[in-house]
């Protein structure tokens, strides 16, 4: 027999450091995917608005770094640049 967690009062449990190992569910653990949505779901999220021409010379310098625009190249590129950023200021 699967074991549960209890039912949290208010927000759910770990939020927003909720990891893989957290989640005691079996069947959430059946499907990976489902596991890693609601891990991923939980992350922190900065919306960054960008006039067009910088936006596009963004895109430009990603497709020649990472290969192309894709979503995940544009993330990373924008993670790169963060953590730069973070490191200079120490």
């Amino acid at each position: 027999m699967p074991r549960y967690k209890k039912a949290s009062d208010g927000e759910w449990p770990g939020y927003p450091h909720l990891r893989i190992n957290d989640i005691e569910t079996l069947t959430i653990h059946q499907n990976k995917y489902v596991a890693k949505a609601m891990v991923n779901n939980r992350k922190g999220r900065v919306v960054l608005l960008m006039d067009e021409e910088l936006y596009n010379e963004f895109l430009t310098k990603v497709q020649e770094r990472k290969g192309d625009k894709s979503a995940r190249h544009v993330n990373a590129a924008v993670l790169d640049a963060v953590q730069d950023w973070m490191k200079q200021k120490k």
